[in-house]
């Protein structure tokens, strides 16, 4: 059943730079970060994996978040709103054996890379106590709500969706975020809007490669949580960094 008092919410605009005061008190929300890149709009989703962020984390949704489609992990435009796939529950998808920090069922990348990034995640979170994790799908080919009790979801997690999605023009942005409340501490809403508007991008796909495009979205993401400071937005150094080949 949903918890008292949690629901998701849209991310709220924040100031253009990386700043150390002014942090944000932790609410007790998870979050969806989608925007519209061509209106700039922001958008609440109710779909993440597979049945929705709602449903996966076990959370309520509010009533304007009700009547969107489920199941999505690619941002919606407007003319996909009220429609789109039912979510799935595919725990057969899960990799077997023991368990993973990141689930590459695109192979997207390497066994030299997944393998990596996998060491950096477990680092981080021993290290950090962020559970941050990787999921590499093609909708609806995905483990869906059966990651939730697989990585153990909680208010410290972060959960990367890369996703091609099904547009014909392969314009979709591929990274998609599920974030808990814990993480805005350190990376706010706006943080996540400016990573995937940046590396998830069509341009940047096709100028680096998704096995580029990821590693350096999670390299961001690492980075700004062993930092003391409160990112709003790309490192600059990683921006310089836009044509070359990945951190890892």
């Amino acid at each position: 059943a949903p918890g008292p008092g949690l629901q998701l919410r849209s991310a709220p605009l924040a100031p253009n730079a990386c700043a150390e005061s002014s942090r944000p008190a932790p609410g007790s929300v998870v979050r969806m970060v989608a925007e519209d890149e061509r209106s700039g709009r922001r958008e609440t989703l109710q779909g993440l994996v597979a049945g929705g962020l709602a449903a996966a984390l076990g959370l309520s949704a509010p009533a304007h978040a009700q009547n969107l489609p489920q199941g999505r992990s690619v941002p919606l435009g407007a003319r996909e709103r009220g429609r789109g796939p039912e979510g799935v529950n595919k725990p057969e998808l899960l990799p077997e054996g023991e368990k993973v920090n990141i689930i590459d069922l695109e192979k997207f990348l390497s066994k030299g890379q997944a393998k990596k990034i996998d060491a950096k995640l477990a680092k981080l979170e021993q290290d950090t106590g962020f559970k941050f994790r990787v999921l590499c799908q093609r909708y609806p080919q995905t483990p869906g709500l059966a990651i939730k009790d697989y990585w153990g979801l909680d208010e410290k997690s972060i959960v990367m969706i890369v996703d091609r999605g099904t547009s014909k023009s392969g314009m979709s942005n591929i990274l998609n975020f599920n974030v808990g409340p814990a993480v805005d501490l350190t990376l706010p809403p706006v943080f996540f809007t400016r990573l995937r508007n940046f590396f998830g991008t069509a341009f940047y796909v096709k100028d680096n490669g998704e096995d580029v495009a990821i590693e350096n979205a999670i390299e961001a993401i690492i980075g700004c949580l062993r930092n003391d400071g409160f990112c709003t937005d790309v490192p600059q150094d990683m921006k310089d960094m836009r044509n070359k080949k990945g951190f890892f």
